[in-house]
């Protein structure tokens, strides 16, 4: 090795170069960027031109992309959509396990495995990695049940292959009886539900109580390691603590909060392709060449790895009627082996279960079927149908407009904007009003400056956020004719809730807007972080919403529930509960939602007691005169007695 390269300086260069270039290049003749970082490690590695070892700093990296890598798999999991279709995914994702673990052992019993080796080796192949679904979305068709129900399944076969490895290592390090099983499974389940139930709650509490962007990122590290910690102590990989942390910070955090989009920036830029990258150092592609066994083993590997998957696909595509293309598409999207597979068989080597020949035969069936799956789903999922209503994202948070006065202060109300936005592909459009009073090109000078400290206050790159100063005689006219001319579907303001609705609406900016306006309004008084929200609740008192208008109010805020990743809970009047479960039933949706009865006439100070943990929405409807004789000072009590998240949705018509 080079000496030059054994500094730290040359040493990041080089490993930052290759993770740079490999990608783009691998990419340029079509190739998953996946693809390209591993050939980058074969070339630098002790097996290429031996620029850099694979030794101790490579290692501790590599821990640490795995780690990550393993993480990111649980974050990335949609336990809605999983619940949606978890009968079928249930089926395949039995099938598309058991087979491939059982071919895979059969292939371990031929190459002389003993036992620990061919359930680890089957394991291998049981799992898959949806290294093409970027394809799927970029065609709209996620939504389709076949995709679906082969999402669902990769849950499965990724909680088996953990399953099956943690046995697997438990074994290796120590005694095999009965007993030792029993006590790795007591303490295997105890450590699951801890991090499952006990994380998301211990999330929100945090979350509750310290806000901003570094703290939060922080906090998740921490969770994350504490995670993969723990699993060691119990006496099973890292790997499983740190996919169990992702499931319970998936359900902890929005999907689009900005913190995991800076939590896998982190490892999705570095530490991920630092493990690729050390996978493909300890592989010796001359092994090929110079070694006949190598490329039978090879040719095993991959025969079992694209027939197993094969077949589990063909079953399933029987017994639920898939199309050709449907087929198909499940196939090219379940062969694909890596998330799993690269850990999986870097364990194998490490505990001596695995041989080097039996490694890069293994490396070299990953780069094969990493390239056939993308070419495969490109092929057929252009031809696959999607539900109509699925694909349409909602109408109402398409265009937000949200008024921007002081970017800091109102931080929650742009985070609230963007996270609506995001969920529904959308956009946020951010206006900053100048009154017009002759010195136009210093007042709007000023106010592009305002609006240009939203992205930083936001710290997020991912957020679709257009910035528009306005000119125009008061806030209020500059607000609703942006509205009008952006073509804005809901406008999203600020209220500090202080003073009675009447003193401080009448005549405001946020009266003027409410009542001038033909575009829904959501005003929201948002004193604490949305991360520490537990639960949207929806009060629909009498007579305040009409029935050809429920329906609309119901989608909304089952969107914003969505959105923060938190359940909803309905609280309506007795003679609205039947419309209601009529309109949940019509809605067919899995998201947890609750309905209770409101008893009696709504008491603000009975919401004292309201966890401050709930987002708080009350829904107002038509002129002003109707809200008044409806609502009365309701909204305003409730900003008095309730110290949470509030917010009022009005719709005009």
């Amino acid at each position: 090795m080079p000496e030059g390269f054994n500094e730290p300086v040359a040493f990041f260069l080089l490993i930052m170069t290759i993770i740079l270039v490999t990608p783009l290049l691998s990419e340029r003749v079509r190739l998953p960027g996946i693809i390209g970082i591993i050939l980058g490690g074969m070339l630098i590695g002790p097996h290429g031109f031996h620029l850099v070892d694979a030794g101790d700093r490579m290692e501790f990296l590599s821990t640490i992309g795995l780690v990550y890598l393993m993480f990111s798999a649980g974050l990335e999991v949609d336990i809605n959509q999983f619940m949606r279709v978890r009968s079928r995914a249930l089926v395949f994702g039995l099938i598309t396990f058991t087979l491939p673990q059982l071919m895979g052992m059969g292939l371990g019993w031929i190459l002389g495995l003993n036992p620990l080796g061919m359930i680890l080796l089957g394991s291998a192949f049981a799992s898959h990695t949806l290294i093409a679904f970027p394809i799927l979305t970029r065609l709209g068709v996620t939504r389709n049940e076949a995709i679906a129900v082969t999402t669902g399944a990769t849950v499965l076969t990724d909680i088996g292959a953990f399953i099956v490895l943690a046995v697997v290592l438990g074994a290796k390090s120590g005694d095999i009886s009965l007993g030792y099983f029993v006590q790795l499974f007591v303490l295997l389940t105890i450590f699951t539900l801890l991090i499952i139930f006990g994380l998301p709650r211990l999330g929100k509490f945090f979350f509750q109580r310290f806000s901003g962007r570094a703290v939060e990122f922080q906090f998740i590290i921490v969770v994350l390691f504490v995670a993969a910690l723990g699993a060691e102590l119990i006496g099973v990989h890292e790997v499983v603590g740190a996919f169990l942390a992702g499931l319970a910070i998936n359900a902890t955090l929005p999907r689009h909060s900005p913190v995991i989009g800076h939590v896998l920036f982190m490892g999705e830029s570095f530490f991920i392709p630092v493990f690729l990258l050390y996978s493909g150092m300890i592989t010796d592609p001359l092994s090929f060449l110079q070694n006949t066994q190598t490329l039978i083993v090879a040719l095993g590997v991959t025969i079992v790895a694209y027939v197993s998957k094969f077949i589990a696909a063909w079953i399933t595509a029987r017994i639920y009627r898939y199309t050709k293309n449907e087929f198909w598409t499940v196939y090219g999207l379940s062969h694909a082996q890596a998330a799993v597979t690269i850990p999986t068989l870097i364990i194998g080597l490490q505990t001596g279960l695995f041989d080097s020949t039996l490694f890069n035969a293994a490396i070299m069936m990953i780069l094969l079927t990493s390239i056939t799956s993308p070419l495969i789903v490109q092929r057929f999922a252009a031809g696959l149908h999607t539900a109509s209503e699925d694909e349409k994202p909602s109408p109402l948070f398409g265009r937000i407009l949200v008024p921007v006065t002081d970017p800091k202060s109102q931080e929650q109300l742009l985070g609230l904007g963007t996270l609506l936005a995001k969920a529904n592909n959308g956009k946020v459009l951010a206006v900053s009003v100048a009154k017009d009073m002759g010195a136009q090109e210093n007042s709007l000078i000023m106010h592009r400056e305002l609006l240009g400290r939203v992205h930083d206050v936001m710290g997020d790159p991912h957020a679709e956020i257009e910035l528009i100063p306005r000119l125009a005689a008061t806030h209020a006219q500059g607000i609703l004719h942006t509205s009008h001319e952006r073509n804005a579907s809901l406008i999203l303001m600020g209220w500090r809730g202080k003073r009675t609705l009447r003193e401080s609406l009448l005549g405001s900016v946020l009266d003027e807007v409410i009542w001038g306006s033909d575009t829904p309004v959501m005003v929201g008084k948002l004193p604490l972080p949305l991360n520490g929200m537990q639960q949207v609740v929806f009060i629909i008192p009498p007579k305040v919403v009409p029935l050809v208008i429920l329906r609309r109010m119901v989608e909304t805020n089952l969107l914003l529930a969505k959105s923060l990743n938190i359940p909803l809970v309905i609280r309506a009047d007795a003679s609205y509960l039947q419309s209601i479960e009529a309109l949940l039933a019509a809605l067919d949706t899995d998201y947890p939602v609750e309905v209770e009865p409101l008893e009696g006439k709504l008491n603000p100070a009975v919401l004292e007691q309201e966890s401050i943990s709930s987002f708080i929405v009350v829904p107002g409807f038509g002129s002003r005169k109707r809200v008044a004789d409806t609502l009365g000072n309701l909204p305003e009590q409730l900003a008095a007695s309730f110290d949470g998240n509030l917010a009022i949705m009005h719709f005009d018509k």
